[in-house]
């Protein structure tokens, strides 16, 4: 129904207003607005209507039986509210005995009660959402204002049992005014776009009680001097300023914030783009008009206030689209107003397949053939947009694509327009570099990246049959093409798939996060032009779904998600897909027996039976990635990138392996998620800033380096290269752990699960042969020696004195414990070690053979105070027959070394600091085997 009413002039700043008049705008306003709250309760279920009914006395008296009651000191209290005697009756509902007493408040914590956003368009329905703002007075202490806030999230609870879907915005208008404490919605983004979110406000809101908007007030011809004309109304007292609550007005909107709201929608876009493209072309259209935009809000102010106005008319989203279309006709916009046609028609009639009442649906079906006619749509238009309830992935990918293309050309237009780069506006804005990295993640197309639909929620067909064929031509790499029917010939040649890409993974993974999959899809398997059996590819797809609706489908697309580092949280490895193994060759059965059951390093011939790995990644900005691996070096590699580029701790669950190979197929998932997991907990539990593990690769090892929160890795092709680098010296303790499989018939591995930093462990083994001696040193470095025709006693205790001799003449950086243990091995094969103590004879002390030097080059060695030069070999003569003089003519056991006083370059160190124990027994050893010979 149209309202028809005599126009209303109120005068400038300076003259005389009239009471009569102010009053009559008043109410006016408050009469359209009751016309949108009546709309509103119509479209609601009764049990629903109660909510808006008792919405302003829940915050008007707090009672312990009404909704929301936290405490009876809680603020309440709206100015010159009285509730109606339905609202009463609905209160009585909760307590047959509530009675509404009214009370002279001096103050009241309540300024104001608004609905807001669609709730006032013909857009809305039962299943819309309410966004509430409640308005408080300024100074609440914080305490009331917790109270405030708990009261507000127990009457959203509420609203939910009936099912609504409400949120309320507590709002201090003093602070929204100077730009404070801007609510984020689903609709704006706080600091991002303040002043549209208040156009969006005056345009949209519905007053429930409490203190009216000022902006009513203001006569739209003088909005563009908004505070000399409010200072106006209050100084003359033609206003009550405890009447009225002032937001602020639209005369200055800063460049940027075109920028930030662009954005913002083009974020929202991606969840539900035909709204957000709506108001994108608004942006445009408003930018088109700068310095003087002629703002919806004003429309619809100037339309009250000349009397002729309907619900209908001045409906939100018919006047967005009225802008839209005029603008986009003034400037040939052909395929974007059929674009715009399309929004509209789509916010009106939403995309859900929830049911809509009859009542509601013909409201919609009328209101949008005056839309049509009025703005001349062809005659087909509406029939051909109702089949949008009708999409198929095939229509939602067109669609997508061309609203992708609209998103990027808005954001060019506005940046452009705003003169702002776009990393200058995100650094000024915190919020809106939020926006933009989520933008990166939806917008940005990689090779490696899964692209995501922004129509995939518009899907209503759902194919019952998807069809997977790889198409080779040629030398080319093979296509993957995705159908939702059995392809034919031409189908194929001509690739007309719903989707293409470079492997089955790929497109299983499209299938799944744009919404195809569902329980009872059959999927069939095309490979090289054959049929092939689809057991193995449907149990991917059904795994591929639980993992992308663990880790990405169920996920709540929050902006603080992208304050995080966007690292890998998920990764699921797929193995060996459709690759055989020599396991299935005619060797298979001695493959099958052998003992050494490695996945990666297997039997005598120490087969890798990883060929190769497919990864699909999701990120904590939730992208979903694939690579590709092969060989040994691949399996290594991805673990690395795993570990490096994951979140932080790293942990186990991160990974999940899928492999399908006949026979090795558990042993592969195991192998690969134990070796992650081991790595994942060296990395939980450090020891020491460096650590090391070591790990069969085939026929070699693959040595993980762990530095800090990065690891890295390089292969060692033999075990005599293993060992040479355990021996290597390092700058600080560098523990090493060990992978079962390496090692595994030596000593080593057992030996370094006693390894401690700053301390030298000996640890020695008897045979009938010789004495095995495994020195581990303050750092972790390796030495190891076998001496031949020597006593257990006399090793230890020449040992002994070395390293006494090494401490008290202070030649290492810090003072090393020392401790000795014997290794033992029973009949079991069971390893044991159990701590030794040296026991030093008198003899072990008369001879001191020292070397001695002032350079590397000319070193020396003193027999206790006599000269032995070692300038040529024949110098070790002379000191071998001069030790020989000490001895009994039958004992016959090796030279050995008392004291090292050489500089440490001959060591091999740079500097004094950098010296360890390793190095003295490497040079000890040297000079000992020229000595033996």
């Amino acid at each position: 129904m149209i309202n028809r009413l005599p126009a209303i002039q109120l005068g400038a700043p300076g003259e005389d207003i009239s009471r009569k008049d102010l009053q009559a705008v008043v109410q006016r306003f408050k009469h359209f607005n009751q016309q949108r709250l009546q709309r509103v309760q119509s479209l609601l279920q009764p049990r629903q209507q109660e909510f808006l009914k008792l919405l302003p006395l829940l915050f008007h008296q707090n009672h312990p039986l009404l909704p929301g009651f936290i405490a009876l000191d809680t603020p309440a209290g709206i100015p010159d509210y009285a509730p109606s005697k339905q609202t009463l009756d609905a209160a009585k509902q909760f307590s047959k005995g509530f009675a509404f007493k009214r009370k002279a408040l001096r103050q009241h914590p309540i300024d104001a009660i608004y609905l807001m956003g669609s709730v006032g368009s013909m857009a809305f329905s039962r299943d819309s959402d309410i966004d509430i703002w409640l308005c408080h007075a300024p100074g609440l202490a914080a305490d009331q204002l917790a109270e405030l806030e708990q009261k507000a999230r127990d009457i959203e609870k509420w609203a939910a049992s009936l099912k609504l879907e409400t949120h309320f915005f507590l709002m201090d208008a003093g602070q929204f005014a100077r730009g404070e404490n801007t609510p984020i919605s689903k609709e704006s983004s706080g600091e991002t776009q303040h002043y549209l979110l208040l156009e969006e406000f005056y345009r949209t809101s519905i007053y429930i009680a409490g203190r009216i908007p000022l902006w009513w007030l203001v006569p739209p011809e003088q909005d563009h001097q908004y505070p000399q004309y409010v200072k106006h109304l209050l100084e003359n007292r033609f206003v009550s300023e405890p009447e009225v609550i002032d937001f602020g007005g639209m005369h200055q909107v800063p460049v940027a914030e075109f920028a930030s709201a662009t954005l913002w929608h083009i974020f929202k876009s991606l969840t539900s783009p035909h709204k957000s493209l709506l108001k994108l072309f608004l942006m445009e259209s408003y930018a088109s008009e700068f310095p003087t935009p002629q703002w919806l809000c004003l429309a619809m102010k100037r339309a009250i206030y000349q009397g002729e106005f309907s619900v209908d008319s001045l409906d939100p989203y018919l006047m967005i689209y009225s802008k839209v279309d005029a603008y986009l006709r003034g400037i040939d916009g052909g395929r974007r107003l059929e674009l715009a046609r399309e929004c509209f028609y789509l916010k009106i009639v939403g995309t859900g397949a929830a049911p809509i009442e009859n009542r509601a649906r013909q409201m919609q079906q009328d209101f949008l053939r005056e839309v049509a006619e009025q703005w001349q749509w062809p005659d087909d238009l509406l029939d051909n947009l109702a089949t949008v309830r009708f999409w198929d992935i095939a229509k939602a990918g067109a669609e997508h694509a061309v609203i992708r293309q609209q998103l990027q050309q808005c954001l060019k237009m506005i940046l452009q327009f705003v003169g702002m780069p776009l990393d200058q506006a995100q650094r000024e804005n915190q919020d809106l570099k939020l926006v933009g990295r989520k933008l990166k993640v939806e917008l940005d197309l990689r090779p490696d990246k899964i692209e995501v639909l922004s129509t995939r929620q518009a899907v209503q067909n759902k194919p019952d049959l998807l069809v997977a064929a790889e198409v080779t031509a040629g030398s080319d790499a093979p296509v993957w093409y995705l159908f939702t029917e059995r392809p034919s010939a031409k189908q194929l040649a001509l690739g007309r798939a719903i989707k293409q890409g470079d492997s089955l993974l790929e497109l299983l993974c499209w299938a799944v996060i744009n919404g195809l999959y569902k329980k009872s899809i059959n999927l069939h398997v095309l490979e090289s032009g054959s049929a092939q059996a689809g057991g193995e590819a449907q149990q991917l797809l059904n795994e591929l779904n639980q993992f992308l609706t663990r880790h990405l489908l169920s996920r709540e697309a929050d902006l603080a998600i992208y304050n995080r580092p966007n690292r890998v949280q998920a990764t699921l490895l797929l193995v060996n897909w459709r690759e055989k193994l020599p396991v299935d060759s005619g060797h298979a059965k001695q493959l099958v027996m052998s003992e050494r059951a490695d996945p990666l390093s297997y039997g005598d011939n120490r087969l890798c039976f990883v060929l190769g790995m497919q990864r699909l990644s999701i990120s904590v900005w939730g992208e979903a990635t694939l690579h590709r691996y092969s060989g040994l070096e691949g399996v290594f590699s991805c673990l690395t990138e795993l570990f490096n580029d994951g979140v932080k701790p790293p942990a186990a669950d991160q990974l999940q392996v899928l492999c399908y190979t006949p026979v090795r197929g558990r042993s592969i998932v195991g192998r690969l998620e134990a070796l992650f997991a081991r790595l994942t907990a060296i990395a939980d539990r450090p020891v020491a800033p460096y650590q090391r593990y070591v790990t069969a690769a085939g026929g070699g090892y693959a040595m993980f380096a762990m530095s800090g929160e990065r690891l890295s890795y390089y292969l060692l092709d033999t075990q005599p290269q293993l060992l040479q680098e355990l021996a290597k010296p390092h700058g600080g303790y560098a523990p090493v752990f060990f992978d079962d499989y390496v090692l595994e018939q030596t000593y080593i591995p057992f030996l370094y699960q006693y390894n401690q930093p700053d301390t030298v462990q000996l640890f020695y083994h008897v045979t009938s042969k010789h004495v095995g001696v495994y020195i581990v040193d303050e750092h972790g470095a390796l030495y190891l020696r076998q001496h031949a025709n020597a006593g257990a006693e006399h090793v230890l205790a020449h040992y002994s004195v070395f390293f006494s001799t090494l401490i008290a003449q202070d030649r290492l950086p810090q003072v090393p414990l020392l401790k000795y243990y014997e290794i033992y091995r029973n009949s079991a094969g069971v390893i044991s070690c159990h701590p030794a103590q040296p026991k030093l004879k008198a003899s072990a002390m008369e001879l001191s053979v020292r070397i001695a030097g002032e350079t590397p080059s000319r070193l020396g060695v003193y027999c206790n105070e006599r000269w032995f030069p070692l300038d040529d070999p024949s110098g070790y003569g002379a000191v071998r027959q001069h030790i020989l003089g000490y001895r009994k003519a039958s004992e016959n056991y090796p030279f050995h070394i008392t004291e090292i006083e050489v500089p440490c370059q001959a060591m091999g160190a740079e500097t004094p600091d950098r010296l360890q124990t390793v190095h003295f027994l490497n040079f000890k050893q040297k000079i000992e085997d020229k000595l033996n010979i």
